[in-house]
């Protein structure tokens, strides 16, 4: 009786132009509509959050990565961790000046990008906002990625001078190269985070034009379509790898 009570009610408060029947019919429809929503449609009607614990966990997880191999294969790094920690932190700090640290091309502009790529990808993959959007004119696609910009401006600062970062865990910067480069200086700064999102969008690109409506719309095998997501992919792949998901895993579809 209830149901019939609270039904009753609605259609006395409907407008006076709108009869019982229309309005039963109108909610029916309703109703079966909201049955038949598409993923994505029952997606855009819950509360879009970010999800800092597994975010923070996954920064972790590949923070801990990087400076665990530097430990393991440098030695420079190894000798570094001697001596006073605060003091020789702040001092390696305060050495940072111009531009170029010294390290080859592929270091600063090949595997930073890449670094900075990954981070900007751990922030889409934990908002429910950015990793339902595809690369296009989309005004919340380009904010997304901004904010994935932020993150990874933040998460690089972090990385370069932080108190788990490259100035305390082997004093990168502290004492000048034999090329006369201080090793703190701000190219990885920069390029990590911009370059790194660039690459990012580029990605989304490559994932919408050439995988998806390309490759997955003409039929290829399973197994083809797997090992091209992961290849022309990388920072979605290792994002997926760092969130412990299959590689070629989308969020999209």
């Amino acid at each position: 009786m209830t149901f019939f009570k609270d039904d009753a009610k609605q259609v006395i408060n409907a407008e006076n132009n709108i009869s019982p029947v229309e309005f039963f019919e109108a909610k029916s429809r309703r109703k079966l509509k909201e049955e038949w929503l598409t993923p994505q449609e029952e997606n855009s009607k819950r509360p879009m959050k970010f999800h800092w614990k597994p975010a923070l966990i996954q920064s972790t997880g590949f923070l801990g990565v990087q400076h665990g191999f530097r430990v393991v294969m440098q030695e420079t790094t190894r000798d570094g961790l001697r001596g006073p920690f605060f003091h020789d932190w702040l001092r390696t700090v305060k050495n940072l000046r111009g531009w170029n640290d010294g390290n080859s091309f592929f270091i600063n502009y090949i595997a930073h990008t890449l670094q900075g790529g990954i981070t900007g990808r751990i922030f889409v993959n934990n908002s429910d906002l950015a990793s339902t959007q595809t690369f296009g004119k989309s005004k919340q696609y380009w904010k997304s990625r901004f904010k994935a910009l932020a993150w990874s401006t933040a998460w690089s600062a972090q990385f370069e001078l932080g108190p788990v970062s490259e100035a305390n865990i082997g004093n990168v910067g502290l004492k000048p190269k034999p090329s006369g480069h201080s090793g703190m200086a701000y190219v990885d700064l920069v390029v990590t985070p911009v370059i790194g999102t660039s690459l990012l969008v580029a990605e989304d690109a490559i994932d919408r034009y050439i995988l998806r409506d390309r490759i997955e719309k003409h039929g290829y095998r399973k197994r083809t379509i797997k090992i091209l997501r992961s290849v022309l992919t990388p920072t979605t792949t290792i994002g997926n790898v760092l969130r412990l998901r299959v590689p070629w895993k989308r969020n999209n579809r």
